[in-house]
């Protein structure tokens, strides 16, 4: 009954915690293969997570040499743990707090790696994956545009939410290949 207004206050509480973090211009040119470390945050839905980790494995030789932290919801397996130099961590709602920001204990065991890039794949707006995205730290910070996200990611996809899943995550697919 009250979901919306704790969720509500949780990022209100967010905003004001990285009111003073601004973040500095970054070249996006080869961004993924300067990168070491990532932390891609699979969606919530489980057959949107399949539709992105089926679309993702096409980037395993891209991403073959970073060391990946994925981060999914559930106890059901992920495509992307194929990936050499992979972990999964997993969380459910006993790791968030009422305002559904992760609680301290589990951002910390996120927080033991340093990132330089978080992909967070979620549609729609998922509080506690921008918050975790955000306090990485990540020099790149990619997620779906939204009316909350820019105090979350300094990359933002706008996708067309009439398409199917599917197509919408290979469109990222091809674009990261780009680079």
């Amino acid at each position: 009954m009250f979901e919306r207004t704790l969720e509500y206050i949780g990022l209100q509480y967010t905003k004001f915690i990285f009111r003073k973090e601004k973040d500095v211009q970054q070249e996006m040119t080869n961004f993924i293969s300067r990168s070491r470390t990532a932390l891609i945050i699979l969606p919530v839905d489980y057959d949107d997570a399949l539709a992105a980790g089926a679309a993702f494995k096409a980037l395993k030789k891209k991403f073959e040499h970073l060391e990946i932290t994925i981060l999914t919801e559930g106890i059901r397996a992920t495509p992307l743990s194929e990936f050499p130099k992979s972990k999964v961590v997993r969380i459910n709602q006993s790791h968030l707090n009422k305002f559904f920001l992760p609680r301290q204990k589990f951002l910390q065991r996120i927080l033991e790696n340093n990132y330089d890039i978080t992909i967070d794949l979620n549609l729609d707006f998922i509080l506690y994956a921008a918050y975790i995205s955000r306090a990485t730290g990540a020099r790149i910070r990619i997620g779906f545009s939204h009316g909350a996200a820019d105090t979350f990611y300094n990359f933002q996809f706008n996708v067309d939410r009439n398409k199917p899943v599917k197509s919408i995550y290979d469109q990222i697919v091809q674009y990261f290949k780009m680079f």
